[in-house]
This record gives C-alpha cells, structure tokens and sequence, in this order.
C-alpha cells in the first residue's frame, strides 16, 4: 500500500496564476495555485509562494483524507520541473 509520504513525494504539475481583481474580491494581488490532477485541489495566497505554500497543505490534508477514504489518488504520468506564472 502506497503511503502519505510517497504521493506528497510526487512531482505533481502545479497551475501557478494572478488573479483578477474581480476574482480576488480586493485591489490588492492574489495568486491561485492549484494541481488539476486532483479535483478541487486548490489555494490561493497574496504573493505567489504564499500561494504555494498553501497548496503544499491543502494537498497533504486532501491526500490524508484521500487514503483514510480508501480513494486513489491519481499520480502524474511525467516528472516535470516546468512552471509557468501567467
């Protein structure tokens, strides 16, 4: 059985964008970052490792509730080290 330890392991691609003023809610910038392998995997914060950070413990409390669930957890087919801003 595959643990917490090796999917938070795996090299997930990771969305990393700028939100919209409209999106934010506020003038002041907000980034997302968000993993689409994973449904609903998403975080957001002010500044973009702010963003990244978040996302590093939303992933590691889905992937706990995942395994608890007895749920696969998808894997990503390649290992990329590519990150793009927009």
């Amino acid at each position: 059985m595959k643990t917490i330890d090796y999917y938070l392991s795996l090299n997930y691609e990771i969305i990393l964008r700028k939100m919209t003023s409209s999106e934010a809610g506020t003038a002041e910038p907000r980034f997302i970052a968000q993993i689409h392998l994973v449904d609903g995997l998403i975080a957001e914060g002010k500044t973009p490792q702010e963003a990244l950070d978040n996302l590093e413990s939303v992933k590691r409390l889905a992937f706990e509730l995942m395994l608890k669930q007895g749920k696969s957890i998808p894997e990503p087919e390649f290992e990329t080290e590519t990150m793009a801003v927009a």
